[in-house]
């Protein structure tokens, strides 16, 4: 896989530098890669759901940006980005290989893994010194490509890692972006870029269902023994702030 994504880089990169050699007042485009760390949480409106701390993740792709004036740039590009959260809930834990489940707190890792476009503007000052102030202001599009968790089984004390949970996350993610940050001019066209980014999940991010809950809060179980489930899905939106590092040519 690392492979494949960096023969893309390095395509993407030989084409757009050519594309990009031209000055501010004479371009209409240019090109640059960024790493991004974050830290990110999920904020759960469903019944016996709640936060339960942050997850650190990171970012790396490439930026495109089309002036629209010298100071107005359309931007876009694409990334490879790990994000997550941690939430506390009640469900239950059915132990391997057996058919018994158990009324149990839950607290889950979510470890998840997104395409992501951005699609935004971004308003600049002139140069002051070698420094150019700009804020950004758009959305950004996530497709959701690896969604892995941990769980810990509260009253069972037991764990389990590194589980596959694709069919509790939605394919497809929207953000409001808003940023400030600013470019140090090096040399010509080129700029070191650094800003911060606040992103805020407004689409839901879970797809599986939700317990019913008794009068204590734990999870009711059927005649059966089988769990029961309400009918409607849990409810938590993925949040993250993002410290934005880069090069534009």
């Amino acid at each position: 896989m690392k492979t494949p994504k960096l023969i893309t880089l390095i395509l993407f990169s030989v084409i757009f530098l050519n594309l990009s050699a031209q000055e501010d007042n004479d371009r209409s485009f240019r090109f640059g890669l960024h790493f991004s760390p974050n830290v990110a949480w999920m904020n759960a409106s469903s019944n016996g759901y709640e936060k339960n701390g942050s997850r650190i993740g990171f970012a790396y792709g490439l930026s495109a940006e089309f002036f629209l004036a010298k100071n107005y740039l359309f931007s876009t590009g694409f990334s490879l980005t790990s994000l997550g959260g941690n939430l506390s809930y009640s469900g239950v834990y059915n132990a391997s290989g057996t058919t018994t489940f158990e009324p149990t707190r839950i607290d889950q890792s979510y470890n998840l893994k997104y395409i992501e476009i951005p699609l935004s503007l971004k308003l600049r000052t002139n140069e002051i010194g070698y420094l150019t102030y700009y804020g950004n202001f758009g959305f950004r599009t996530g497709i959701n490509y690896s969604a892995k968790g941990d769980f810990d089984y509260k009253k069972q004390n037991v764990s389990r890692n590194d589980e596959s949970i694709k069919s509790d996350i939605t394919f497809f993610n929207m953000w409001l972006i808003v940023g400030i940050g600013a470019e140090y001019s090096i040399s010509g066209n080129t700029a070191i870029m650094f800003g911060l980014t606040f992103n805020n999940g407004f689409i839901n991010t879970l797809d599986n269902k939700v317990h019913e809950l008794n009068e204590n809060g734990d999870a009711v179980l059927n005649l059966d023994g089988t769990p029961s489930f309400k009918n409607k899905k849990a409810n938590a939106t993925l949040n993250y702030f993002s410290l934005d590092l880069g090069i534009y040519f």
